[in-house]
């Protein structure tokens, strides 16, 4: 077995940990109450291993107690927080008790949403990611929370309000953000020393990045790369981060905040910049492409070897990241440093936000709706954010939680969440930032993923990939339209 093997090997569970994090990985699992049960996938844990299906049937009001059901995606860290908040919610009061079910990924859970509208039983309160909030306000079946907030002049100054902007649609807050994350720039201090550069200078831009790779890059006495710049896996969301970065909009009528999005932008200087340096920093051998990286591990496992200096993910993911390479991931010395994205040159050096949010589903008797709102007015207070941001390592929504012993011992443990954390507050709002509101985000993250491969495995003209991912998208987006209009 080679000493590459070797490392898979031994990393494995770490490194799927590090996948799961970032709320994409496609198993794991939830019970209700927040207590142990059996995980099934694609559904929750229950004591009796029942699917979610069934333990998330419509809730009841017994004994004076109001049950209802939240559909989830968090799995590893993420998972152990929220069963830890909804257990002490539980235990705190009797007029409300949360059932937490499972639903496999972000997109699984929207699958499943979806097809439930249609007949299925149907959750109190889905926590969603950000790409499809445009989506579930087009369904119909949300109640917005301006109604809730309105109703008993709810304060939302506290909340961080690029957060708030996001699901916030023609003055009406239709979710409530719960979970945030930056995208970031990891690397190792260590690989920086060595070639020469400051350590607590992290390249600011994809050009800097070009000349770090040049520095990092060394080969054997055959010519075959043995490290080099920076490890990079094969998703759609680095193009929407970069046009961010840059101030740029990823779709007309202002990212579809000003009206339903009719076309995509993404494919002008900025974007096309960013696809050829992408293809050039791999064909020039300064970049690894690790694929599609569907446990989100490959890029970190890539570091850690010494493959790379460099690579780019969620902070989501940070404090597993940490764990793993601290607990036998790296093969070679990391001292991990954390920045924000490097985006094309003339940025504003902002990376924007995203994550995760809570949405009531008006489906359901008034006073579960009720119990639900309850329940998310509890998850915003300081506390409770403070908590999940230490155990979970996505930043509060709430901003005070910063100004808690809880979050400062966690700054304090894991030295990077400070930086991200300092990235996040320095945030501006923009309408480049608050990202794109687009129907069917997913067929068109799934396009420009495809042109990607075109280009870097393909050999297809960088240009010519993201215009014709370009002119794919607007059919898409004008069928959706069609549809829902």
């Amino acid at each position: 077995m080679s000493n590459w093997q070797e490392t898979v090997r031994k990393a494995w569970p770490l490194l799927v940990t590090i996948g799961l994090l970032m709320a994409f990985a496609a198993c794991g699992g939830g019970e209700e109450d927040g207590g142990e049960g059996t995980a099934t996938p694609g559904g929750s844990a229950t004591p009796d291993g029942a699917t979610a299906a069934a333990s998330s049937a419509t809730p009841t009001a017994t004994g004076g107690t109001v049950e209802i059901t939240m559909w989830h995606d968090n799995v590893a860290a993420t998972l152990n927080a929220i069963e830890g908040l909804v257990r002490r919610f539980n235990s705190s009061q009797s007029e409300v008790k949360v059932k937490l079910a499972f639903q496999g990924t972000d997109v699984e859970e929207m699958a499943k949403l979806v097809t439930s509208l249609n007949g299925g039983e149907l959750p109190n309160i889905v926590q969603e990611s950000e790409a499809f909030g445009q989506r579930l306000i087009d369904t119909g079946a949300v109640a917005p929370m301006q109604e809730f907030i309105d109703r008993e002049n709810y304060d939302l100054s506290d909340l961080n309000k690029n957060a708030v902007q996001y699901f916030t649609l023609d003055g009406t807050l239709w979710a409530m953000p719960f979970g945030m994350a930056v995208p970031l720039l990891f690397y190792n201090k260590v690989t920086l020393s060595e070639v020469g550069l400051d350590p607590d200078k992290p390249p600011a831009n994809i050009e800097e990045v070009r000349q770090v790779s040049e520095k990092m890059l060394k080969r054997d006495t055959h010519g075959n790369v043995t490290r080099t710049g920076i490890a990079l896996d094969i998703y759609g969301w680095y193009l929407e981060f970069v046009l961010s970065e840059h101030g740029d909009l990823y779709a007309d009528n202002e990212n579809g905040r000003a009206g339903r999005a009719t076309e995509v932008l993404f494919n002008g200087p900025t974007g096309q910049a960013y696809f050829q340096w992408w293809h050039d920093m791999v064909e020039e051998d300064l970049a690894i492409d690790v694929g599609r990286n569907v446990t989100y591990a490959d890029t970190f496992l890539t570091l850690g070897a010494g493959r790379v200096g460099m690579t780019v993910g969620s902070s989501a993911a940070l404090r597993s990241v940490v764990d793993a390479l601290e607990g036998g991931l790296a093969q070679t010395k990391v001292d991990l440093g954390v920045a924000t994205q490097p985006g094309v040159p003339g940025g504003t050096g902002l990376p924007g936000v995203y994550g995760r949010e809570l949405w009531i589903l008006k489906s359901h008797p008034e006073e579960e709706r009720e119990a639900s709102w309850k329940f998310i007015k509890w998850l915003m207070e300081p506390e409770q954010q403070a908590e999940w941001y230490a155990e979970s390592g996505f930043l509060p929504a709430n901003l005070k939680a910063f100004d808690l012993p809880k979050a400062g011992e966690i700054e304090t443990k894991y030295p990077q969440m400070k930086t991200v954390a300092q990235i996040y507050l320095e945030d501006s709002s923009s309408t480049a930032l608050l990202g794109p509101l687009l129907g069917p985000y997913l067929d068109i993250n799934d396009i420009i993923v495809r042109a990607i491969e075109e280009m870097l495995v393909g050999d297809k003209d960088p240009i010519a990939a993201i215009n014709d991912a370009a002119e794919e998208t607007n059919e898409i987006i004008e069928e959706y339209n069609r549809r829902v209009e």
